[in-house]
C-alpha cells in the first residue's frame, strides 16, 4: 500500500502529481472521507479510470459529488491531475494501487454511494478467466462497501465477461438489477463515455450495460 501515500507517482518518469490530487494516510485518518476532500458529500468512485477522461467529466458535471479514482497505471494518473489542473476541477481524489485491495482497505462499509467499473479486462482465454474482476468475492466486497440504496454501474463490450458480470451480481441477493432481472442496457441516457468506449461504438462493437442497485438492508 506504499505508492498510496506518497507523492511520486509509479510509472510516471518521475514527474510529481499534485499532492492536492492524492488521497493521504493523514488526510484519510483523520476525517474520513469528508476530511480528505474537506467536505461531505455523495462518494462516487471508480476502479481502473483508465486515462481519466470520462472521470473528470463526470466530476465537472457533478460539482456536488466527490470522486475518488483507483488507478495502477502512473500515466493516466498524470494525465488525469494535469486535466484537473487545467480546467479548475477539484472535486476528485486520486489512489495508485490495486483496485480491490483499495476498496477494501481504505473505504469503511457502507460509504461508497455510486461505484463505476468500466472495461475492465476481460481476460479473454478460458485458462485466465479466474483474474477476472468481477466474480463472486467481488460483488460480496461491493455489497459490503457500497451503501444500501447505492448503486453500481458496469460497462463492458466483451460478450462472454457481460455475462458473466449479469449472473455473478443476480446471484447475490443484495442486488437488483435496473434495467429489470436478466437484462441489459445497450444505451444509457446522459452517460459520459470512456475514450475507448467511443472507439469501440465507431467501430460498431455491441457495448452492454449494467445498472445495480444495493438492497436497502
Amino acid at each position: 500500500m506504499e505508492p498510496l501515500w506518497t507523492t511520486r507517482i509509479r510509472g510516471a518518469t518521475a514527474i510529481d502529481v499534485d499532492p492536492r490530487h492524492l488521497v493521504t494516510a493523514e488526510r484519510l485518518a483523520a476525517g474520513g472521507w469528508p476530511g480528505v476532500f474537506g467536505r461531505p458529500a455523495p462518494l462516487v468512485v471508480e476502479l481502473g479510470f483508465g486515462n481519466g477522461q470520462s472521470l473528470a467529466e463526470m466530476a465537472a458535471a457533478r460539482p456536488g459529488c466527490n470522486f475518488v479514482g483507483i488507478e495502477v497505471f502512473g500515466k493516466g494518473i498524470v494525465k488525469l491531475t494535469r486535466r484537473l489542473e487545467r480546467e479548475g476541477i477539484g472535486n476528485v481524489r486520486v489512489i495508485q494501487g490495486d483496485a480491490l485491495a483499495a476498496l477494501g482497505k481504505l473505504f469503511a462499509p457502507g460509504v461508497v454511494d455510486e461505484l463505476h467499473v468500466n472495461f475492465p479486462d476481460p481476460w479473454p482465454k478460458r485458462r485466465h478467466h479466474k483474474r477476472r474482476m468481477v466474480a463472486p468475492p467481488f460483488v460480496d466486497l461491493v455489497f459490503r462497501q457500497v451503501r444500501p440504496g447505492g448503486v453500481v454501474h458496469l460497462a463492458t463490450d466483451f460478450t462472454c465477461y457481460a455475462f458473466q458480470m449479469r449472473t455473478v451480481f443476480e446471484a447475490h441477493p443484495g442486488f437488483a438489477n435496473g434495467a429489470g432481472p436478466h437484462r441489459f442496457r445497450y444505451h444509457v441516457p446522459g452517460r459520459i463515455r470512456t475514450k475507448y468506449e467511443r472507439k469501440f461504438a465507431a467501430q460498431g462493437a455491441t457495448i452492454r450495460y449494467l445498472t445495480y442497485l444495493r438492497a436497502a438492508r
